[in-house]
Formats: structure tokens, C-alpha cells, sequence
């Protein structure tokens, strides 16, 4: 057995592959443990009582020698498994529930329970995960908001979940100045995190700098942590814009580049119809050459540019990219997120083709060294701003949401930047506080759930599950694969022990993906709560319909918002 990725520890890829290669060694050195083991804590001394059970967390990947990978998502911990190893380790699945004394192998049992792969027999995992969730959803000191200096945009991108009817006015100063205010309102802050978005954001750029002086200026002076970051199109994205952005303390650019030159263009068009692909890799390079901001390029594969992405990565790679500075690249389903996504619904490839297709795609990056070894998020993936107590998105008329998905769509907003005593008033608001994923029967069963968190509330909130896209992410479809290329890119298994028969689409090793089914009853869940603290009955079609028929009064005085979330949850 080699413990090579314990959890919270970094792995050193040199040592691992001299541990990997010389397998003599290896043996040797746990025969010597195992010598030791039996040395310090004989047989007769073993705790008898103490009952343990497998962790609900545990994802076997079996190898084509007859070894196995262990993954456990909740510690991270990974671990090789010799054939014998995985035998013992399978028959204690099978028991349920076993004693220390039934493991003939104890150094087996250490390990596995020290990587969290191995609990204690009364252990509710589940609810400890839940408890972790919570803590980290409501966390305090911390706020985070995503501003939208304009909607307006100069690209045309047919996919695009705003729609292509985008409203073309700036941030007001007066806007700007309670989003000021705001900041300043909070109490015991300790950090501030700012996402510029829009829209195009560099097409109001003045909002962002003058925004960015003022929030720096009273973190500084107040000793609360700032940071910031930007997605942008590239566009406006000059050097002298890069620069500006850098000494306001922007760190990174998330950049969309969809394809090669040829399907890029087509896809990504200005509203003009002009080409975009060469500025936009003229203004990266300039970003990198001249300023220490990172960039990370999207890319959104669909039926129209999923052949092309090999011949982009040349592109980048022959204008040197990587080695101008802090530069990667990640790939993501082009998918219909809201009813205004456009071509979104034609371009969609199935979740199975787009994840066999993109696994070769993403090491090919890792090859030309445009993205790193695949590794597990640290925290909840699904604790982005819609999600956290104290994340908000602004508009740039001052409408307050909860998620960057609906910024464009005022009859979703929660409330507004005038009156900030209010945002968790309002039904809107109401529907994010009261979703969670331990209400969904597939989220609260899935073996990822500690990694991913339900990944987008968004697509459980306001998806019409019929038409648009399911939320599991891509380790949910790619489970298997992603702990294989992990243990390829460590050096401890080679590509000729990978099992067919592992593939993650049929062998479904992290459990039952979401479906229209288990989304139709989330939301069921989460409007049946929100009628009880409002004192009246939603349904989807209100959902939907948003704040025009969620808002309407009848009389009916709601209880207060905290009180009444409390109230819910507990029930």
C-alpha cells in the first residue's frame, strides 16, 4: 500500500515517482513497518472492542492488474492499493461493520484510517459534512461581491445566457457610492473580495477605478484584506489597461476563448460582426509581457468547436503563452443555464461526449503545460457568491442578486444597493436562503457531496429542468478518470493499468446523477419553505415568472426573514 496523497499534505511528485519506480524499496520499507507494528503493538494488545465501518466518502477505482486506487472525498486522501490490499480492503466494505481484530492486515487499517478511509462504527458522516458546509456558508468577516460596472457588452456571442438584448447604461457614481457605503456598514470585517463582471466590465472601466480607490483607501486604513479579479472578454484588455487594473490590485483576468482563430470568430464575434481571436491574443500577450496579472482562459465546447480546441492549444502554445507568465486554461460545457441562452440549446454536447471528449483535451493542456495536475477543490466548489451568506452580485443600477446567472434579469434581483437593511427580505432572497443540497436525496447520497456542495444552487433554484442544464460538475461524469490522471501525473500508476470498465459515464462510482426528476422535487422542497415563512403558497410557475408574481401582498403579514429560515430549517 502507498499513502502518496495524505490529506492536507502537498505531494512531492519527485519522491513519488523514485518511490513508485523502485518497487523493491518500497516493499522493503513496509515489511519494516510492518515489523514495528508488530513490535510496539502486538496482536494480543489490539483494541477488540473498537468497531469501524468503510467511509460513505470511499471511491475504489480498480486497476487492470487486479490493484485499485482509494479516494476518499471528504479528507482527499488517495491511496494504491496492492491486489491483496484491495481484497482486505473490499471484504471490510462488505461486513458493514467490523472489529480491529477481523483485519489480519493492522499497517492496512492504520493507514486507511488514518486517510479518513476507515470511521469509527457510530461516525454520521454526513451530518459532519453538513455541519462543515454550514459553517463555511455563513462564515463570518468575510464579504464577497461580484459588481457589474454595465451590462452592456461588444461581443455577440449566440450562446450567451444574457441574451444578446443587453442594456447599455454605466454605473452611476450615486450606485457606486452605496455599494461604498455598504462596505462600510458591515461590521467586523476582515476581508473584502471583488469580481468585476458585466457585461463587458472594461466597458466601464471608470466605475472600476474609481471604485477600486476608494475600497482600497478604507480597507488599508481599516487593516481589512482586499482582493479582486475580473472576467472580461480582453477586448479593452491593453496594456495600459492591464497596468491600471494591476495597481488596483486585480490579480487575475478570466478570459473566454473558444476554439482556434476559425470557430473562436464565429462564435465570439464583435456586435459589428468583426473578428476577435488576434486582439484578443495580442492584448494576453501584452498582459503577460508587461504585468504580473494571471490569466485564465475559458474555453466553452460545444458541437461547432470541440475538433478545433487541439488546434487553439498549437496557437497558444506557438505565441509561447505559457512561459510569458502565469497563464492556464480550463474547459467547460457550453450549456442553456437560463431561457435567454441562445444557440446554447443547438451547440450543447451530451454531458457523456463533452467529458470523454474534454479528458483528452485537458491533458493535452497538462502536456504543453497550460494547466496543472488534476486535483480536488480544497473547499465546497458549490460556495460561490449565490451560495454564501455574504456574497452579493450588484448591478449597474443598483439591483442586488444573489448570482451572476441573473444579473441580466431584474425580476430575479433580491433587493437593491439603497436599501441594504432589506436584501433578505424579499421572496427572491428568501428561495437562496433556504435552498441547501442536503434536501436533495441525490446530493445528500452523492460520494462527492464534500467536494462539490451541490456545485450551482442556481441551476436547482431557477432551471426549468426540462430545458436546461443538470448541475453535477465535471468530477461527478469523469470521477474515476480524474483520481486515475492524478495517480498517472504523481508517478505511481502508468496509463496501461487504467480499466475500460472504470469509465465513469456507466460505472457512476460517486452515485446517481441529478436528473429533471430530482430537481422538479428541490424545487418543490425549497418553495415549500418559502411558503411557510411567507405565509403563503408558490409554485414554479411563479418561480419563474420571478418578482413581479412572487412579490404581490395579500394581507398576509411574513415572518421576520431570520426567524422564519431558522424556523424552516429546523423543521
Amino acid at each position: 500500500m502507498l499513502d502518496f496523497d495524505a490529506p492536507h499534505t502537498p505531494a512531492d511528485t519527485t519522491d513519488l515517482a523514485s518511490l513508485s519506480g523502485d518497487l523493491a524499496r518500497a516493499e522493503a520499507l513496509e515489511a519494516a513497518a510492518r515489523q514495528t507494528l508488530d513490535r510496539v503493538q502486538p496482536r494480543s494488545g489490539a483494541p477488540a472492542t473498537s468497531r469501524f465501518k468503510v467511509s460513505r466518502y470511499d471511491i475504489p477505482v480498480r486497476l487492470a492488474d487486479g490493484a485499485s486506487l482509494l479516494f476518499n472525498a471528504r479528507t482527499r486522501s488517495l491511496i494504491l492499493l496492492s491486489a491483496e490490499e484491495s481484497a482486505a480492503y473490499a471484504d471490510m466494505a462488505a461486513r458493514g461493520a467490523f472489529a480491529a481484530s477481523q483485519v489480519a492486515d493492522r499497517l492496512l487499517l492504520q493507514a486507511l484510517l488514518g486517510g479518513g478511509h476507515v470511521v469509527g462504527e457510530t461516525a454520521d458522516e454526513l451530518a459532519a459534512v453538513r455541519t462543515s458546509y454550514e459553517a463555511a456558508r455563513g462564515a463570518k468577516g468575510g464579504l464577497t461581491l461580484t459588481i457589474a460596472p454595465t451590462m452592456a457588452c461588444n461581443f455577440a456571442c449566440g450562446y450567451c445566457f444574457q441574451g444578446l438584448n443587453k442594456p447599455t447604461k454605466k454605473m452611476t457614481p450615486d450606485v457606486q457610492n452605496a455599494i461604498i457605503d455598504f462596505v462600510k456598514a458591515q461590521r467586523d470585517l476582515k476581508s473584502l473580495s471583488i469580481v468585476w463582471y458585466g457585461g463587458e466590465p472594461l466597458m466601464g472601466r471608470d466605475s472600476i477605478y474609481r471604485l477600486s480607490d476608494l475600497l482600497i483607501a478604507y480597507c488599508d486604513k481599516n487593516k481589512i484584506a482586499y482582493s479582486a479579479g475580473i472576467v472580461s472578454n480582453a477586448w479593452f484588455l491593453t496594456a495600459e489597461v492591464a497596468a491600471q487594473l494591476h495597481s488596483r490590485r486585480v490579480k487575475w483576468v478570466q478570459v473566454t476563448i473558444d476554439g482556434d482563430r476559425e470557430s473562436h470568430d464565429a462564435m465570439r464575434p464583435l456586435t459589428s460582426g468583426g473578428r476577435t481571436f488576434d486582439r484578443i491574443l495580442e492584448n494576453i500577450e501584452h498582459t503577460l509581457d508587461e504585468t504580473a496579472l494571471s490569466i485564465q482562459a475559458r474555453v466553452n465546447v460545444g458541437h461547432r468547436n470541440v475538433d478545433r480546441a487541439d488546434a487553439m492549444l498549437d496557437a497558444f502554445a506557438a505565441r509561447r503563452l505559457g512561459e510569458r507568465g502565469n497563464f492556464n486554461v480550463y474547459f467547460a460545457p457550453i450549456e442553456a443555464s437560463t431561457p435567454e441562452s441562445g444557440s446554447a440549446f443547438e451547440e450543447r454536447l451530451s454531458r457523456a461526449e463533452f467529458n470523454r471528449k474534454v479528458l483528452a483535451l485537458e491533458g493535452r493542456a497538462r502536456e504543453l503545460g497550460f494547466a496543472g495536475i488534476q486535483t480536488p477543490s480544497s473547499g465546497f466548489a458549490g460556495l460561490c457568491v449565490a451560495a454564501s451568506r455574504n456574497g452579493y452580485v450588484v448591478a449597474g443600477n443598483g439591483d442586488v442578486h444573489k448570482c451572476w446567472e441573473t444579473a441580466h434579469d431584474p425580476s430575479k434581483r433580491t433587493g437593491s444597493i439603497f436599501e441594504p437593511d432589506a436584501l433578505n427580505d424579499s421572496v427572491n432572497a428568501s428561495l437562496w436562503a433556504h435552498w441547501t443540497p442536503f434536501d436533495n436525496d441525490t446530493c445528500a447520497s452523492c460520494k462527492i457531496l464534500p467536494m462539490c456542495g451541490g456545485f450551482c444552487a442556481h441551476r436547482f433554484i431557477y432551471n426549468n429542468p426540462e430545458d436546461s442544464a443538470l448541475p453535477c460538475p465535471s468530477w461527478k461524469w469523469n470521477t474515476a478518470e480524474y483520481i486515475f490522471s492524478r495517480a498517472k501525473d504523481l508517478g505511481v500508476v502508468t496509463a496501461d493499468q487504467w480499466l475500460p470498465e472504470e469509465s465513469t459515464v456507466t460505472a457512476k462510482q460517486s452515485g446517481e446523477r441529478q436528473s429533471p426528476a430530482s430537481l422538479r422535487a428541490s424545487q418543490a422542497r425549497v418553495l415549500e419553505k418559502v411558503s411557510r415563512q411567507h405565509g403563503r403558497s408558490f409554485d414554479r410557475a411563479m418561480l419563474f415568472a420571478g418578482e413581479a408574481a412572487l412579490e404581490v401582498r395579500d394581507g398576509t403579514s411574513p415572518t421576520g426573514p431570520v426567524e422564519a429560515v431558522e424556523a424552516a430549517a429546523a423543521s
